[in-house]
């Protein structure tokens, strides 16, 4: 080997060093398959419920979404730097990390002396993300001004909008006012296929959900349960399509995951597919 040869080489070796490495799972976006697996899961801000508040355990929540290997995740009850979960964790960005994927948190509130909202992973580049907060009626401290995060991406099934939603635990009035909300929010971003994993914080007999489908389905009368998680009694977790995504894509299966320990939610896990 000449020794312009070997100058070549190297030079070679150098570039390749130098080339900004993508998250693991990420460097795989635009695989060839014709399906897409969606998570929904409230993860509780990482506390299992076994070991009380003021117990964080990220990893176990990192690896409930290894696990499933999904292509997109709505996750609900997400800190960042607070002082119950850690002042130097943002949980979105830091599960992003332990899961190889792209992510995106919106702040509803302050809380803990940090933030807490809820946020997204994706396996794909995220190529436009916005958040949004839903407002409450009174100033009823009880009642909490949840948060909308959402990002369009390009998918293997194609360009889609995928959000993460949490209504408020307490009162059907103020979710039936941020459900007014989260429409207007929808109505904006339409020109997609909209998917949606989401906290409603009420079961599917709720007549205040039928105001979801101005531009949703209408969730299942017999969903799969997902609160809570160690003896699933109701349904407060959905992934929904918006209409053009329902004819855009077949369901293959939805259903829970049995995961008791990570949070008091159990994970919702939707798979899709083109026409």
């Amino acid at each position: 080997m000449t020794a312009s040869t070997k100058q070549l080489l190297l030079c070679l070796l150098i570039l390749l060093a130098l080339q900004p490495q993508l998250p693991a799972q990420a460097q795989n976006a635009g695989s060839a398959t014709d399906s897409l697996k969606v998570m929904s899961y409230n993860i509780r801000i990482a506390s299992p419920p076994s070991k009380g508040w003021g117990y964080t355990d990220l990893a176990a929540t990192a690896e409930v979404i290894r696990k499933q290997k999904p292509d997109l995740v709505a996750l609900q009850e997400v800190d960042a730097f607070t002082d119950r979960s850690g002042k130097d964790i943002n949980q979105a960005r830091k599960l992003a990390e332990l899961t190889g994927m792209y992510y995106h948190f919106s702040k509803a509130v302050d809380r803990s002396n940090g933030d807490y909202g809820v946020g997204i992973l994706s396996r794909f580049p995220i190529k436009k993300s916005k958040s949004f907060r839903l407002n409450v009626i009174s100033t009823n401290p009880e009642n909490e001004i949840r948060a909308v995060a959402l990002i369009t991406v390009k998918t293997n099934l194609g360009k889609m909008t995928f959000v993460s939603a949490h209504l408020d635990h307490l009162s059907d009035q103020q979710r039936s006012y941020q459900i007014a909300q989260l429409n207007k929010i929808l109505q904006k971003y339409n020109r997609l296929p909209i998917v949606l994993g989401a906290d409603l914080n009420t079961t599917p007999d709720n007549a205040i959900i039928q105001k979801l489908g101005k531009y949703l389905e209408i969730p299942c009368w017999q969903c799969p349960l997902t609160f809570p998680a160690d003896n699933p009694g109701k349904t407060l977790d959905y992934i929904l399509l918006s209409r053009k995504a329902q004819k855009k894509y077949d369901k293959l299966s939805y259903k829970t995951v049995s995961e008791t320990y990570a949070s008091d939610h159990l994970p919702l896990v939707m798979v899709i597919k083109k026409k």
